[in-house]
């Protein structure tokens, strides 16, 4: 049953002209450190790209998800960030599908500080989809990112994905649809963070993501919120041991059940 659930939104997508952007069912994770000075993300970037500004040293991230639990729907990324002498790189490489259907993304990104309150950041990705007996389709798709911080606690950011389209298919006119993401985060003490946000998608309507993280201690934290464009709650905890943190999550969906995902983060020396 969840199989055929989960075929009969991918027709419904396939048969739109505006295709869905493919991100994780859960946070997305890069998310949930976004918006706060306190816990940065090396997936950050990946939902804007001006916070590749607020990262230091070279970092490297592997994520993993089962959609459902199922074999079809499985979704790794990889995300490292590196300085420069003028701001801040960000690699981004995307997969998800199986063998009959695929989508893979890789994404070049740049932040940087403009003075103590603005951060901006670019990105450009190269998109391939594989459908099985089909031709394939390439796309280059774009992303802007900006975070303001007009208080030392209060954080702001405002994100476009894909402003310019991305076009799969001259013939048909498909193409990958357009995202704009508005979220502020509260950074309540060096423990507890909590963070709001509006997506709005080509063709789906606004829906909202709220979470709320909590730190026991250097070593450990957690984390819960819900995104109501399904109603999936979702719950996160992590650890970390020195230059390496390891993180596990899980979302559920009231149809299609549950979706757990792990995290690996690799810290290198920072300046």
């Amino acid at each position: 049953m969840k199989l055929f659930i989960a075929m009969i939104v991918n027709l419904i997508c396939v048969a739109g002209r505006s295709q869905t952007i493919h991100r994780s069912i859960q946070i997305p994770y890069g998310v949930a450190g976004l918006y706060s000075q306190n816990f940065p993300n090396v997936f950050s970037f990946a939902a804007n790209q001006a916070s590749l500004a607020s990262q230091k040293g070279f970092t490297a991230g592997l994520y993993g998800e089962k959609r459902f639990l199922m074999d079809e729907l499985q979704f790794c990324s990889v995300a490292i960030t590196a300085p420069s002498f003028s701001g801040q790189f960000g690699i981004l490489v995307n997969y998800s599908g199986f063998s009959e259907y695929s989508e893979s993304k890789i994404g070049l990104a740049y932040g940087k500080k403009l003075g103590e309150m603005v951060d901006i950041g670019v990105q450009f990705d190269y998109n391939f989809f594989h459908v099985s007996g089909y031709e394939n389709f390439t796309a280059i798709s774009s992303g802007l990112g900006i975070l303001l911080h007009p208080a030392e606690k209060i954080n702001i950011g405002i994100a476009l994905c894909n402003p310019f389209g991305g076009t799969l298919d001259k013939n048909s006119g498909e193409k990958i649809s357009s995202l704009f993401r508005f979220g502020m985060g509260y950074d309540a003490s060096e423990q507890v963070y909590i963070q709001f946000e509006l997506i709005k998608e080509e063709s789906i309507p606004v829906y909202a993501n709220a979470g709320l993280r909590y730190a026991f201690a250097s070593q450990f934290f957690a984390g819960i919120g819900i995104q109501s464009s399904s109603d999936s709650p979702y719950g996160y905890a992590g650890w970390r041991w020195k230059n390496f943190r390891i993180d596990i999550e899980a979302s559920y969906h009231s149809q299609l059940g549950f979706t757990p995902a792990i995290i690996f983060i690799f810290y290198g020396e920072r300046k």
